[in-house]
């Protein structure tokens, strides 16, 4: 993957002009191809990434003249800031797409740092922004124009913009409920209801970049001590992997294992053991 200028990716789609090329598949004239079974159809996805003073976008595009709309909102919106395109046409995108993925990459201009996938035809939009009213009012905007079929969704941490953001990232941690993140009996693999959790540990965590977060796995009473101790260091590992996965700094996460010592619930009933088998997260910004 290339990193380029703005104004470099402007120039090089216009001497494109549209034009791609495929890659050339040569098969042997006398094979028979005709009980071979079809391969799935690509999925479509665009994703969209606005950290730290640079912006990427990747996935499928619906013509080249959108390639160009794209670039020409990221220079306005996003000027002085470096850019990352990997567009892949393969004309696969919606039509409907084209204007879509402008108005979302406006949408993410009024934000600090965020992230967005379009799949499937839902957006799903996660990051920070100190604009609360301009935000809110751009995406019922968006909902107003998308598609039949398009919907969106979307987790925004929203700051003070006269509050010190030291100050603000304090009592953010301070504050901070992250909800429950549970596992599958005997296994690593957190359960789906975790993902919107950490999605907003790292969208915080993404803007105070001095809160540090403390990781606690925890399993039930099932299996020897040894057995938990190692299962649940392996949950913590799972979470800070995926936190890491999000953008943030690996030295910024402990990882820690209690094993089966601290319960919050009875480990005699099926129901006790699913809220045992947890992670604690625990932030904390230096004063």
């Amino acid at each position: 993957m290339t990193k380029i200028s703005v104004f470099k990716c402007i120039a090089v789609v216009l001497l494109i002009g549209g034009l791609a090329t495929a890659p050339r598949l040569n098969f042997d004239a006398t094979f028979d191809k005709s009980n071979e079974p079809a391969l799935p159809a690509p999925t479509p996805r665009f994703d969209f990434r606005w950290q730290h003073g640079a912006l990427r976008l990747a996935g499928h595009t619906a013509s080249a003249n959108h390639e160009q709309s794209l670039l020409q909102v990221a220079a306005s919106s996003f000027s002085e800031h470096s850019l990352e395109a990997e567009f892949m046409p393969l004309g696969i995108a919606p039509d409907q797409w084209e204007d879509v993925i402008v108005k979302v990459l406006y949408l993410l201009a009024e934000s600090n740092s965020s992230e967005a996938v379009l799949a499937n035809n839902e957006i799903n939009i996660r990051g920070v922004t100190t604009k609360e009213v301009v935000w809110k009012s751009r995406l019922e905007a968006l909902r107003t124009v998308l598609p039949e079929g398009v919907s969106v969704s979307a987790n925004m941490l929203y700051i003070d913009p006269t509050i010190d953001t030291k100050q603000a990232c304090t009592m953010a941690a301070e504050a901070f409920v992250i909800g429950a993140i549970n596992f599958e009996e005997s296994s690593a693999e957190f359960l789906s209801s975790a993902y919107p959790r950490l999605n907003r540990v790292v969208a915080l965590v993404n803007v105070c970049t001095e809160t540090m977060i403390s990781i606690t796995g925890h399993t039930d009473s099932s299996g020897s001590d040894e057995w938990n101790q190692q299962l649940s260091l392996k949950r913590a590992a799972a979470v800070s992997d995926y936190i890491v996965h999000g953008g943030i700094e690996k030295d910024r996460l402990f990882i820690s294992s209690a094993g089966s010592s601290l319960p919050i619930a009875d480990n005699e009933t099926r129901y006790g053991r699913s809220l045992n088998r947890r992670i604690d997260i625990k932030l904390q910004t230096d004063q």
